[in-house]
C-alpha cells in the first residue's frame, strides 16, 4: 500500500517516494524493531514480546543497542465506555476469545456513537516506516438491531489503512475504516494493517476508534498487536561552502570543487561546483545511503580550465553532524589529510548505523598567507529549526518546538533557509555609526539567489583597517518585516584578531558559537514566547491561595483557558497568565500586561493582592494593579531562560492576580 509521512519541517533526509514495503514489513536493507508475539521470518531485525500492566494507559519499549537506545512509546490518551469483564480493566494483553490473538486489547459498552479511545504511538527516531495490525473491527446485530459499528480513523498523521471488504468499507484516502453494519468477524477474520511512512522523531502517530452507530447497548473488544518501526541505512549529504573568492577566478580559468564520496572498493557518488566569486551553486552531493559498519572516505579536489588546480590554494575545515539524537556514531573532527600526489584533502567517517542522518560540510576559503584583502560573510536567516510559522502551532509548547534544537537557537544550521528582501541592509561599521570603506558596496542588500539567499559579504582593504581593533556588522531591517522577531541582536561586534583576514561565524569543538556574523529572525507565529491566559471565577476570598488551585476544564472548578460564561456581578475571577520560553535562547526582561473590562461591565482589582511565580515576576514594589481600581496589571521584568538541551520542557513563569466582576453597568 502507498503510504503517508508527516513532518515537523522539510527534512532534507525525507525521501523523494516511498520505498516499497509489503504490509507489516520494511523496505529492503531497513531495519526492523518488532513488538508482539510472532516475529516476522525478516532480517536485519531486534524484537522483544508484547507486555502490558492491565489497566496501563501507557508503556515505553526499549530496545538496548550499542548503536544508542531506541523506544517505543504506546499512549491511549483517551478511554472511554470500558468494559471489565472480559479480562481485565482495558488496555490489557492476551487473546479473547472470537475476537483476538496475542493483542492489547481494548473492551467498549455501547452507550452512544462517539469516540472511545485514542492511540498514539511515537518513537525517538527518525523511522522510515511505523505499523502494527488491528484485530477484529467489526460490528453484529441481535434481535434486529445492532450495537455498534467499530471505524478507526489514522487521517490526522497520514497514516494508511488496509481493509477487508467482506466486513469493512474503506474511504478512497484510506485513511478511515469502518465495519459493515451487522458482520462479525471470527478470531483472525477481519485483521487489518496501520501504516506511516518516514516521519522526523518524537513525533505522536494517532488513531481514532470510534462506535458509529448504537441501537442498544453492548460490549464490542478490539486489539492491536505486532507493533513495529523501520530505521533506514545510515544517510549522509556532503555540502560545500566557500568563504572567500576563488584562487582562479576568470572565464578562462575558474576554479570548481569536486567531492566524491567512496568506499575501499566503489565510488558511490562525485558532484562537482558550478559559481563564480564566491557563489557556490550545485553545492550538495544530495542524499547517498551507505552501508552499516563501513568506512567511507570523502574527497574534495580543485578542478579548473587549466588543469592546475590544487587544494592545498585553499584552507579547508569541515563539520559533520548527525540529525539522529541519541546515536552512538563518532562524528569525525580531524584535520582533512592532504595528498600531494593527488592534489586532495580527505577525511573518513566510519559504524555510522541504521536511522543515521549525517550532514558533512566542507568550508574552504584562499589560503594565501597575506590575503589582498578582509573577508566579512555571513548570512540572514530564519532561525526556525526547518519549522512552517502557522497561526496553529503559535502556542504549541510540545517537543515539536523544545524537542528541536534548531528552533530559535540563534544559530543557522542546516535545515533553515536564509531571507531576502529588498529593503533589508547589512552595513560594516567601526562600532560607532560610522560605515568602513570597502570594495564591496556598505550597506549592501542579501543575495536572492537561490544558492546563497541571505547571504552578504565585504571586502577590505588591510589598510582601510589599521590601527582598529574591531568592526560591527549591523542589520536594518524593512519596514514593515514578515520577520518581527529577532533571535540574534541586530548589531555584531567582530574582535579583529592578529593574522586572520576571513570573518565568519565560528563554533569551538563543543558547538558552541564563538563568532557570530549571522542574524537570526523569525515570523511571529514562530515566536519563542508563549503566552497562555487561565482564569477562576469564584465567590469573593481575600485570603485566596493562588498556587493551591488545580488547572481544570471548567473555570468554575479550577483555572481553565475555557472561557467563563455568565458571570454574576459581585463574583470574583481571578487569572493566571503563563509565559513559557519554547525557544532555545534565553528571553531577557520580559514583561507581561492585561488590561481589566470595563465596558459593558466594569472589574477592578482584588484582593489577594498579585503573586508572582518565581517572585521577580511580580515584585512587592510594583504597584500597577491597585485593589479596588480599573486598570492595567503590568509585571516586572524577568528572565525565561531557554529550554535545557536535556529537557523537553519549555521554562515558564506565572502571574497571578484576583478581579472583581462589578455591578456598575458603564453603558450610557
Amino acid at each position: 500500500m502507498s503510504i503517508g509521512s508527516q513532518n515537523v519541517y522539510a527534512n532534507p533526509f525525507l525521501p523523494s517516494s516511498t520505498p516499497t514495503s509489503t504490509a507489516g514489513s520494511c523496505p529492503a536493507t531497513h531495519k526492523m524493531y518488532y513488538i508482539g508475539a510472532s516475529p516476522p521470518a525478516y532480517s536485519p531485525i531486534n524484537s522483544q514480546a508484547l507486555s502490558w500492566t492491565t489497566g496501563n494507559p501507557s508503556n515505553t519499549f526499549t530496545f538496548v543497542e550499542t548503536s544508542g537506545n531506541k523506544t517505543f512509546l504506546i499512549n491511549f490518551p483517551l478511554l472511554l465506555d470500558l468494559n471489565n469483564n472480559y479480562g481485565g480493566t482495558p488496555p490489557f494483553y492476551g487473546s479473547i476469545n472470537g475476537a483476538t490473538t496475542s493483542a492489547l486489547n481494548l473492551v467498549h459498552d455501547s452507550p452512544a456513537t462517539k469516540i472511545n479511545h485514542i492511540l498514539d504511538i511515537s518513537i525517538n527516531r527518525s523511522v522510515s516506516k511505523v505499523g502494527y495490525k488491528i484485530q477484529d473491527l467489526d460490528s453484529t446485530g441481535s434481535s434486529g438491531q445492532v450495537p455498534y459499528i467499530e471505524q478507526v480513523d489514522v487521517s490526522a498523521k497520514k497514516g494508511q489503512l488496509t481493509s477487508n471488504p467482506n466486513f469493512h468499507t474503506i474511504n478512497t484516502a484510506k485513511d478511515i475504516v469502518k465495519a459493515r453494519e451487522g458482520l462479525n468477524c471470527g478470531t483472525g477474520g477481519c485483521t487489518i494493517d496501520a501504516a506511516w511512512s518516514y516521519n522526523i522523531a518524537d513525533v505522536f502517530l494517532n488513531l481514532k476508534h470510534s462506535n458509529t452507530l448504537t441501537q442498544r447497548n453492548s460490549p464490542h473488544a478490539i486489539g492491536y498487536s505486532d507493533f513495529y518501526f523501520c530505521l533506514a541505512p545510515p544517510k549522509i549529504i556532503i555540502k560545500k561552502q566557500l568563504d572567500g573568492n576563488r584562487v582562479n577566478d576568470t572565464n578562462i580559468n575558474r576554479d570548481q570543487f569536486s567531492i566524491s564520496i567512496n568506499n575501499a572498493t566503489t565510488l558511490l557518488k562525485t558532484f562537482e561546483t558550478t559559481g563564480s566569486g564566491q557563489v557556490v551553486t550545485n553545492d550538495n552531493s544530495g542524499v547517498v545511503e551507505l552501508a552499516t559498519s563501513t568506512t567511507y572516505t570523502i574527497i574534495e579536489r580543485v578542478t579548473n580550465n587549466q588543469n592546475n588546480g590544487d587544494i592545498i590554494a585553499y584552507n579547508a575545515a569541515y563539520t559533520c553532524n548527525n540529525a539522529t539524537n541519541g546515536s552512538t556514531t563518532v562524528m569525525p573532527t580531524t584535520a582533512m589529510t592532504y595528498n600531494a600526489s593527488a592534489k586532495t584533502r580527505s577525511f573518513t567517517i566510519s559504524n555510522a548505523t541504521h536511522g543515521d542522518e549525517i550532514t558533512c560540510t566542507i568550508t574552504n576559503s584562499p589560503s594565501a598567507s597575506v590575503p589582498s584583502n578582509y573577508t566579512f560573510a555571513g548570512i540572514v536567516f530564519n532561525d526556525n529549526g526547518g519549522i512552517t510559522a502557522s497561526t496553529s502551532t503559535k502556542q504549541d509548547i510540545s517537543a515539536a518546538f523544545t524537542g528541536n534544537g534548531n528552533y530559535y537557537n540563534g544559530v543557522f544550521d542546516s535545515n533553515e533557509s536564509g531571507i531576502y528582501d529588498p529593503n533589508l541592509r547589512i552595513s560594516l561599521t567601526d562600532c560607532n555609526g560610522n560605515n568602513i570603506v570597502s570594495t564591496s558596496p556598505n550597506p549592501q542588500t542579501v543575495s536572492s539567489a537561490a544558492a546563497s539567499l541571505g547571504r552578504y559579504s565585504f571586502s577590505v582593504s588591510p589598510n582601510t583597517l589599521v590601527g582598529r581593533s574591531k568592526v560591527c556588522l549591523v542589520e536594518t531591517e524593512p519596514n514593515p518585516w514578515d520577520y518581527s522577531e529577532d533571535t540574534t541582536i541586530n548589531t555584531q561586534e567582530v574582535a579583529l584578531v592578529a593574522n586572520v583576514y576571513n570573518y565568519k561565524t565560528e563554533k569551538n569543538s563543543s558547538g558552541d558559537v564563538t563568532r557570530n556574523l549571522d542574524f537570526g529572525e523569525v515570523k511571529a507565529d514562530n515566536t519563542a514566547l508563549v503566552l497562555k491566559k487561565l482564569q477562576y471565577v469564584h465567590t469573593c476570598n481575600d485570603t485566596l491561595n493562588y498556587s493551591s488551585i488545580t488547572n481544570t476544564s471548567q473555570p468554575t472548578t479550577g483555572f481553565s483557558i475555557n472561557p467563563a460564561n455568565d458571570v454574576k456581578p459581585g463574583n470574583c475571577i481571578a487569572y493566571k497568565l503563563e509565559a513559557y520560553n519554547r525557544g532555545h535562547v534565553d528571553l531577557n526582561e520580559v514583561k507581561i500586561n492585561d488590561s481589566l473590562q470595563r465596558t459593558p461591565v466594569e472589574s477592578v482589582f482584588n484582593l489577594p493582592r498579585p503573586l508572582g511565580n518565581p517572585s521577580s515576576v511580580f515584585r512587592s514594589t510594583n504597584t500597577s494593579a491597585p485593589i479596588g481600581v480599573n486598570g492595567v496589571i503590568i509585571s516586572d521584568a524577568f528572565d525565561l531562560l531557554k529550554t535545557s538541551v536535556s529537557s523537553t520542557e519549555p521554562t515558564k513563569a506565572i502571574l497571578y492576580f484576583n478581579t472583581k466582576y462589578g455591578s456598575k453597568n458603564t453603558n450610557p
